[in-house]
């Protein structure tokens, strides 16, 4: 079977795949156009987020039995055509859960203690000790919406923290240990802290609007490691005084 990977990753993945017995060629600079002009010579492609993967370069993939994604999401393969030619599509949801969980707890530390903001100014010379307090997770309600690998490892972070955990998803009974599932009315009745850990789909692509916001009880914070388009983001300018970031 031969392989072309798009994009570089950990040498262990192609190591593996030779002993297997695949042939693996890397093409890292070539355009996209390029790659179609030789991906009928290839059984499986390895890439991240390279370049879409759509219909042209499918029709163009004569061959192609595999699409493997190093990441989470999909969104940057046209996964329906795909299926439909007889693709099967790979990811790896779980291996990057633990880094973003700790990266979200980062994140939710430095914005309750105003770390970004503190550090930029010391570096000049100010010092507003006031102004720059932080304030304590001890206390809050953090509220998870997407409660998948990423979702899971963030709530297993919050463990150390006397917070109370939501989760709110699509899925039914997805609840554990770690976080409580509730329906979005009570999500929006009780949390403070909004954290976003679902995958790019029709449903989530301007999910946090305006509407949405103004559906919340308590002014809340926002986290957002998910996708960028979740969020429409001129609404800041709109609910300045409703949502921190």
């Amino acid at each position: 079977m031969k392989i072309l990977h798009l994009d570089s990753n950990h040498e262990l993945l192609i190591n593996q795949l030779n002993d297997l017995g695949c042939t693996n060629h890397e093409d890292y600079t070539s355009s996209k156009s390029e790659i179609e002009a030789k991906i009928a010579n290839y059984d499986g492609v390895i890439i991240r987020s390279r370049f879409t993967i759509d219909k042209q370069f499918l029709d163009a993939a004569t061959h192609l039995k595999f699409i493997g994604r190093v990441g989470a999401g999909l969104e940057n393969i046209d996964c329906e055509y795909a299926e439909q030619k007889g693709v099967y599509l790979i990811s790896a949801p779980e291996g990057n859960r633990n880094a973003v969980g700790e990266h979200t707890l980062g994140m939710l530390l430095s914005l309750f203690n105003k770390l970004n903001k503190a550090d930029k100014e010391v570096r000049h010379g100010k010092w507003l000790r006031e102004a720059n307090r932080g304030i304590e997770l001890d206390g809050r309600t953090v509220g998870l919406i997407g409660y998948g690998n990423m979702g899971k490892a963030f709530a297993k972070k919050l463990r150390g923290f006397d917070v109370t955990v939501l989760c709110y998803d699509i899925k039914e009974h997805v609840g554990d240990v770690n976080a409580k599932q509730v329906s979005l009315k009570e999500f929006q009745e009780q949390v403070e802290v909004v954290s976003l850990h679902t995958p790019q789909t029709p449903l989530t692509v301007n999910m946090i609007n305006s509407r949405f916001i103004n559906q919340f009880k308590k002014p809340f914070w926002l986290l957002n490691t998910a996708r960028g388009k979740s969020v429409v983001t001129k609404i800041w300018l709109l609910h300045y005084n409703r949502v921190k970031f």
